[in-house]
């Protein structure tokens, strides 16, 4: 009778068939995922942008990579003919579209300014709101964020439809002095427009919403100051004035870094940060109610309705704007 002898395993082969199926498994995880990712950048987040704001065009989505469980790309857009550029993040499946970030890591990089309070401003409602006989509503801004531009606008609009709402308003500038140099969100050129405008508020005052409504129809600096008749000389003695442009933009910043602001639009009654969407959206008559709400001897704009219409977002030659973008701001990504 034959004798059968039991046949040996080959574990050479077992292993290396086990890390064969591997790797095909892992292969085809990343071509899943750069099938996503491909995907995302050229179908998917253009749309979500459209969807947004119609008014604007995607040019490019670039450097798309996984950070903390989110997509995390730069949108490259064409706003009325201005290239914007813009870091964005979004969840895997599409569901959940942030326009900006902060990082928090990089929170703790640079200490806060002088008598600074580290606790967020508190939201507060109408009733909590500290009452003053002369109220001030504060918006902090970038000179070249869309939704900054429709802050401006819609102050604009609302004193145009009653001048005496006009006074109760103020602009201040989100941005840094670094090294002597002016320095802001969206880079070199927003930060010199921020201090442009910061010197003409400062030093030609009556000519501040002149030059911005110009501004902010298609961001031509040169062209406005001519139209608006600014005092260039003037102007350009504040700009490269170290004792003058940038101190007057290192007050604004001191006070956005004491109140922790760090989005474009973000808005203060007195010394109490608000939403204009508790007061019924990003309109003429929320701004009404916010300045009522913060006086204390109620002025008589307060029981007329204001219109409820929503501003054009970004440089626009038209007042009217498209619905869908109006709780949207800019804020640094990094």
């Amino acid at each position: 009778m034959k004798k059968h002898t039991p046949k040996k395993f080959n574990v050479v082969g077992i292993v290396l068939g086990v890390l064969l199926i591997g790797a095909l498994g892992i292969v085809g995880f990343m071509k899943m995922d750069r099938d996503q990712k491909i995907q995302a950048q050229t179908k998917l987040i253009p749309e979500i942008v459209q969807k947004l704001d119609p008014s604007v065009k995607v040019k490019e989505v670039t450097g798309l990579k996984i950070q903390s469980g989110l997509y995390m790309f730069d949108l490259k857009l064409d706003v009325q003919g201005k290239e914007q550029k813009f870091t964005s993040y979004m969840t895997k499946d599409g569901k959940y579209f942030f326009t900006g970030g902060i990082v928090v890591s990089d929170l703790d990089k640079k200490p806060a300014a002088a008598g600074a309070d580290s606790t967020p401003a508190k939201m507060v409602s109408c009733d909590e709101m500290k009452k003053v006989d002369a109220p001030k509503l504060t918006a902090f801004v970038v000179a070249d964020c869309p939704y900054g531009l429709q802050m401006q606008r819609l102050m604009n609009v609302a004193a145009s439809e009653n001048p005496e709402l006009g006074k109760y308003f103020d602009v201040k500038y989100i941005g840094s002095v670094e090294n002597g140099k002016i320095t802001s969100m969206h880079g070199e050129k927003e930060a010199q427009e921020n201090l442009r405008q910061i010197c003409i508020r400062e030093e030609q005052k009556s000519l501040y919403w002149p030059y911005v409504s110009c501004y902010m129809k298609e961001g031509k600096s040169e062209a406005c100051l001519t139209e608006t008749n600014v005092n260039q000389t003037q102007l350009n003695t504040c700009v490269s004035d170290a004792q003058k442009g940038l101190a007057y933009a290192q007050k604004d910043f001191d006070l956005a870094n004491a109140n922790k602001v760090s989005g474009s639009p973000t808005l203060f009654m007195n010394d109490s940060v608000v939403s204009e969407f508790d007061y019924g959206g990003r309109n003429a008559d929320s701004l009404k109610q916010l300045i009522c709400c913060g006086s204390s001897s109620k002025p008589g704009f307060c029981d007329k309705q204001m219109s409820k219409d929503e501003v054009a977002v970004s440089y626009s030659v038209q007042t009217q704007g498209q619905a869908g973008s109006a709780a949207a701001n800019c804020a640094p990504a990094n």
